[in-house]
């Protein structure tokens, strides 16, 4: 039998009907935002293991999810809880307080990048707070956010080991019988309270089984045995990863200990202009082959060196050609020019050094001539650093002491006296090397050699007295 409702009953099912579907209308319809430019801020700090005496940086986005452009838009930030974090300076760009700012079209987003450090000393992690601003923002809500900067515990601590090894072989990895024992090592760094040391074992192995964490740690060695050669210092992050607990530190032996070389002139004494004979003799006195050799010659500024030709090396001149079998020994004859401006400074010399792609610390050689021509005055002072400031002032200067040049075989050059601010003037001295002394109760601080050198080139030298 089919059952109908009354009329009223169909007329109340209408009414509930239509209030229904007007809620659900009004639940799909989006919340009312006022037209304008609205800016939305969001940052994190990315991931990593970050450290307290670490530069932390900081990722945030800028939005404009209004409908309207957002004008001289710029940003800052401030601690809000935890220890002091400072931004670096600069750090804001185009978003800083001191510029224009910048604008976002509708729809606009872009990414930053800002750094700073934790200064604070108090414990604990930093709490940052980042704010966006333009003038016209139809909803402030979402322009702040705290960033949460997290950072290892500096308590942390972590294992620091390795091995120590002399590479006999020259294969580039441990092997059997290179071990170093007996070696003193150090680790240091910012922070620490004290150096850590031991000493390697008879394997050549290390171990610091609880060192602070830090943005720079030091390993260092003292007391290496037989000339080898290890790195002078092998830098660490330790951010409690674990990844310095199997060093392996490589010792090599200098370039020196098998490459002897030695170098000679002809004659001890040359005109400006006339050609130098210079004979340069290479020795591999070791028992293995050498190669990519070169040499590299060097000069003080001056201009008055030798300048030997590249192609009168032959293979060392080109770099890493040059090659000695064990036991070989090399003569190079070189010629030079002795530069014209040599005679301002009565000198000319050369000066090498012998190097290799695989390997440390070759030999370095020197000779020099003389070049005698010019002669000059000879001006400089006689001081004594009253008020510890490591340089002249008034009043410091020796006054009325008698005061020589000589050679440095002890040969006097010549002699006068001081003048009321301590200056002295030797006339007419050939240009050279000399020794500098006064009379009475004084003698250098350092080594009283003086370079007397011609004008233009030349000028007033300085010696620093002491009591004796």
């Amino acid at each position: 039998m089919r059952r109908t409702l009354p009329g009223k009953w169909l007329r109340a099912v209408g009414v509930l009907t239509s209030a229904f579907t007007l809620a659900g209308a009004i639940a799909a319809v989006p919340a009312y935002a006022d037209p304008g430019p609205n800016l939305k801020i969001t940052a994190a700090v990315p991931d990593g293991r970050w450290l307290r005496d670490d530069t932390i940086p900081i990722d945030l986005t800028i939005t404009n999810i209004g409908d309207a452009t957002a004008t001289e838009v710029m940003a800052e930030g401030s601690t809000y809880s935890g220890p002091y974090y400072g931004f670096d300076l600069d750090t804001w760009g185009e978003l800083s307080h001191n510029g224009p700012g910048v604008s976002f079209q509708p729809g606009e987003s872009r990414a930053y990048r800002v750094t700073g450090r934790i200064w604070g000393a108090e414990a604990g992690n930093p709490v940052v707070r980042l704010d966006v601003r333009t003038p016209v923002d139809t909803d402030r809500t979402d322009n702040t956010v705290d960033v949460p900067v997290n950072v290892i515990p500096p308590e942390t601590t972590e294992r620091v080991a390795g091995q120590v090894y002399g590479d006999k072989n020259r294969d580039g990895v441990f092997s059997a019988g290179e071990e170093l024992a007996g070696i003193k090592t150090l680790v240091g760094g910012p922070g620490l309270p004290n150096e850590l040391s031991v000493l390697t074992d008879s394997a050549g192995r290390f171990s610091f089984d609880a060192v602070p964490v830090g943005a720079t740690r030091i390993v260092y060695f003292h007391n290496v045995p037989d000339g080898w050669l290890l790195p002078e210092s092998t830098m660490m992050r330790l951010d409690g990863s674990g990844k310095y607990e199997a060093l392996s530190i490589r010792g090599r032996q200098p370039l020196s200990q098998a490459l002897q070389a030695t170098i000679t002139l002809d004659k001890p004494s040359y005109a400006p202009g006339e050609t130098a004979k210079a004979t340069v003799t290479l020795t591999n006195s070791g028992a293995h082959p050498l190669s990519g050799l070169f040499v590299t010659c060097s000069d003080d500024g001056t201009g008055t060196d030798l300048k030997i030709p590249l192609e009168q090396w032959g293979a060392f001149g080109s770099p890493q050609a040059g090659s000695l079998a064990p036991g070989q020994r090399l003569v190079l004859p070189l010629t030079a020019q002795v530069p014209e401006k040599a005679a301002y400074f009565g000198k000319t010399f050369l000066y090498c050094g012998f190097d290799g792609k695989a390997y440390v610390r070759g030999p370095r050689v020197s000779v020099e001539a003389k070049v005698p021509g010019k002669r000059a005055d000879s001006r400089g002072l006689a001081w004594v650093d009253k008020n510890n400031n490591y340089r002249p002032d008034d009043g410091e200067g020796l006054a009325g002491l008698t005061a020589t040049l000589s050679t440095k075989d002890n040969k006097l050059v010549s002699f006068a006296r001081t003048d009321a601010k301590g200056y002295v003037t030797f006339p007419g001295v050939a240009v050279g090397e000399y020794v500098f002394r006064v009379a009475g109760p004084w003698k250098a601080v350092h080594d009283s050699t003086v370079q007397h050198i011609a004008p233009p080139y030349g000028g007033d030298w300085w010696v620093q007295m002491e009591p004796r």
